[in-house]
């Protein structure tokens, strides 16, 4: 039975059970099932017809199942893309697969934007899952009848790292998803009862065929963690209890340090996948849950699996059929090596429109009586030992495992040569990090290099070090002679020679993590070599050093020393960081004000008079104004929020509203998205007024100007008094403050995320510029619970002149209730 077959069979069975988890959002399996048909009817109605690739392009989430689920069911293959891939390189994967149709959701913000404007030239319709819901809603819900797969049809195709600059399409086959289902119950026990954690990457097909499809087809439940919280082996350990996770799949570089932490023995995990290249339990490690290592590749699936401490891959598993062969196709000799060779049903269909490698990897099986019987040709090296298992040894071709993602050498070394002319790319390190060897480059043209690549390029596959030599070494053929390339030296680029000593103990912790000497404070972490492993070591050791945790999201924003620098003080802020302006001991409700730019308290002083008696107001206060004048303003709307969140989240009210005019606005945002991120609940509703929606891009560089120029433009505003504007004693208070507040908000990077699941109020001025009506409509983006806009009379700063009816529509939105809350 198809996939999809088997997941409409638990939707009818329990429609109301739980089917995917994220955050507070439930989608129960009735309403994944009646969404899917409603998309997949959508499809056909843009002319999608069977096997024909179709673009999936979203974050994990509940939508992401949506779109997968869909597809499937018109009867198409989803073309698995990741968001957080480089634009260039998806628009190529969808040009390489003829995609005619995309589906993608205004929730990964300006990557879709960006994605649906770059695919446009190419005939691409592109369905939004938020803001096409209309139109979706109008559709059937019931099942489709009218589509069939057969088990050789396309399931679905996803890229992996080819030969050459453009990744290969794999295309698997229904019969091969069916096969890993049938596995995950038998092998792995998958029941109705799971709570199946979704960690892979959505443009990996593990995602589809180790975790989505086997849950979902047994009626589990699956949970989808934010990306920090699976970075971070303790805070993923903390998720998986509290969420009561029974399986987790996982590469090895994350499952090593998860197992090795110590667990409580009634922990609710009783399963850990995971990959067989470097999993290695240290002599301690005594996880209270069943380990299962299991190897294969996208062409193949799973192919052979163990449990225990061995360090063998296994036996093979559900059918699969291995043979080691020598260069001539024949079996090598018991306990030698040969290359791996994989039969029986689970393989690929083989490499859309490329039947010419499709014939090279994918051959006939002589060792099968079954007609057409095939057999995949992996490029692994391996033998088997005396107990009959599997023990790989290498790869015939420049192929390697980084951080559990496959990374063909060959690729990267191109795309690195098609911008510094000369390269060889190499590995180095017990933990394979990938080295570029450069030739006639100076070292001020790395950064510009790392930075092209990166628009090209995986993060996993971007060299973690590039090393400038006067020329290549070669063999007397002149090809490059990789074994004569000298030793990597883990150097840094030129950086200040004095490190502060405010950021003496982060450089020293940056020189520990990534092996280089010296660092800079404005060096980029992830040019340095870092990648998200390394970062979230960081942010552990920085907690269990200085008892301060960061916000992995934050660091990634602005990966450098000072910016870390600024998270950790901002973590750090006095308590009167929010300031109780009025309101009773007991309140029904709590209304929390975040400031404009140059505003701090006083710009909300007032509206304690105006709220009903029940409401609590409360005032973020900035640091550079009011009683925190002497302290530095910040600069980043992330070092705001480190400081806001955890006050707010020490002092919980279940009725807490947050409010943010302009730039409060963002700040507010961020608050509550901080406060999610954190495993705290969601403020009871958000209100915003005179913003652009976050993922609308800021264009304004009002930070930018002379003092003089900066000044005049805050008095055209309205919302400083005129007075303190033009007086001269106050320029030096003042202007730091604006300058800051400015360039916090004209620097402000929206990072895409699920939506928020509380209510948005939006509140938009008539005639205002700086945020029209249009860009304030894009809040409703970003929640998926219930939107509400007001317009209102006035310019940016109607929040001044219409102060009596915005507080009125506020009071409304409080909806303050008889008793109190306690």
């Amino acid at each position: 039975m198809s996939v999809h077959a088997l997941i409409e069979e638990q939707a009818r069975r329990g429609p109301h059970r739980a089917a995917v988890v994220s955050g507070s959002t439930v989608l129960h399996y009735g309403r994944l099932n009646s969404r899917a048909n409603q998309v997949a009817r959508l499809l056909r109605k843009l002319g999608v017809s069977a096997d024909e690739p179709v673009g999936t392009c979203l974050s994990r989430s509940p939508d992401a199942v949506v779109s997968a689920l869909a597809i499937v069911k018109a009867g198409a293959a989803p073309v698995l893309l990741d968001p957080a891939v480089p634009l260039e390189r998806t628009v190529a994967q969808i040009r390489s697969c003829r995609v005619k149709v995309l589906v993608t959701s205004t929730v990964n913000g300006d990557v879709a934007a960006r994605l649906q404007s770059a695919v446009a030239e190419l005939g691409v319709r592109v369905v939004r899952l938020d803001a096409d819901r209309e139109q979706i809603d109008e559709l059937p819900a019931d099942d489709l009848t009218d589509v069939r797969v057969t088990p050789d049809s396309a399931a679905h195709i996803v890229h992996t790292s080819g030969s050459v600059s453009t990744p290969k399409a794999v295309v698997a086959r229904h019969e091969t998803v069916s096969e890993c289902v049938a596995l995950a119950r038998e092998k792995f026990g998958f029941s109705d009862e799971d709570r199946v954690a979704w960690c892979s990457s959505p443009g990996f097909g593990v995602s589809l065929v180790n975790e989505l499809w086997p849950a979902l087809a047994s009626g589990a439940a699956v949970h989808i963690p934010d990306a920090e919280t699976l970075l971070v082996p303790q805070r993923l350990q903390e998720w998986i209890l509290r969420s009561r996770i029974t399986v987790v799949h996982l590469v090895g570089t994350l499952a090593v340090p998860l197992c090795e932490l110590s667990w409580p023995a009634d922990t609710p995990l009783r399963l850990l996948l995971t990959t067989g290249e470097r999993f290695r339990l240290g002599p301690d490690a005594a996880p209270p849950f069943a380990i299962a290592v299991t190897y294969g590749s996208t062409e193949t699936t799973h192919i052979t699996g163990r449990t225990g401490p061995r360090e063998t891959v296994g036996r093979p598993l559900g059918g699969a059929a291995v043979h080691l062969l020598d260069e001539a196709g024949r079996p090598v000799p018991d306990g030698e090596v040969g290359e791996v060779h994989v039969g029986g049903r689970r393989l690929a269909r083989g490499y859309l429109d490329d039947p010419a490698l499709t014939a090279a990897r994918f051959l006939p099986d002589p060792f099968s009586g079954d007609p057409g019987a095939r057999m995949y040709r992996t490029g692994d090296l391996g033998r088997f030992d005396a107990e009959g298992e599997l023990v790989l040894i290498g790869r015939v071709d420049r192929q390697v495992k980084i951080r559990g993602v496959t990374v063909n050498l060959d690729e990267v070394e191109a795309v690195v040569a098609a911008h510094a002319g000369e390269a060889a790319v190499v590995t180095a390190g017990d933990e394979p990090r990938i080295v570029a060897y450069l030739a006639d480059v100076a070292g001020s043209g790395v950064t510009a290099l790392h930075r092209a690549l990166a628009a090209r390029l995986p993060r996993t596959h971007i060299p973690a070090e590039f090393v400038l030599l006067d020329r290549l070494p070669r063999t007397v053929t002149g090809k490059v002679d990789r074994a004569a390339l000298p030793a990597p030296r883990r150097s840094s680029s030129p950086a200040p020679a004095d490190t502060p000593q405010e950021h003496g103990d982060l450089a020293a912790l940056w020189r520990e993590l990534l092996e280089r000497d010296p660092v800079g404070i404005d060096d980029d972490f992830f040019e340095l070599g870092g990648h998200s492993l390394l970062a979230a070591r960081m942010v552990m050791e920085i907690q269990e050093r200085h008892g301060v945790k960061v916000d992995l999201t934050a660091f990634y924003e602005r990966p450098t020393i000072r910016a870390l620098s600024g998270l950790l003080a901002a973590a750090d802020q006095p308590d009167n960081v929010l300031v109780r302006v009025s309101g009773p001991e007991r309140p029904l409700a709590r209304l929390v004000c975040f400031p404009y730019a140059g505003g701090g308290v006083n710009a909300y002083s007032t509206w304690g008079e105006l709220l009903p008696p029940q409401v609590e107001l409360v005032c973020a206060q900035p640091p550079g104004r009011g009683p925190r004048l002497a302290e530095r303003p910040l600069e980043w709307v992330a070092e705001l929020v480190a400081g806001l969140g955890p006050r707010l989240a020490a002092d919980p009210h279940p009725r807490t509203f947050l409010f943010g005019h302009s730039l409060g606005a963002i700040v507010a945002f961020e608050v509550a998205r901080w406060l999610r991120r954190n495993g705290h609940p969601e403020p009871a509703g958000l209100l915003v007024a005179g913003s652009a929606s976050p993922q609308t891009p800021i264009t304004a560089r009002v930070h930018l100007l002379p003092d003089d120029e900066l000044l005049a433009h805050v008095g055209t505003l309205g919302g400083t008094d005129r007075r303190l504007v033009g007086d001269e004693r106050l320029r030096p208070v003042l202007l730091p403050a604006l300058r800051a507040d400015f360039a916090m908000h004209e620097t402000y990077r929206y990072t895409p995320d699920e939506p928020l699941d509380c209510p948005v109020t939006a509140f938009a001025g008539s005639h205002d510029d700086d945020a029209p009506v249009e860009d304030v409509l894009g809040w409703r983006e970003q929640t998926g619970g219930t939107f509400r806009l007001e317009v209102l009379d006035g310019g940016h700063f109607f929040i001044a002149s219409e102060r009596e009816r915005l507080l009125a529509l506020i009071g409304d939105a409080l909806a303050v209730e008889a008793e109190p809350v306690t």
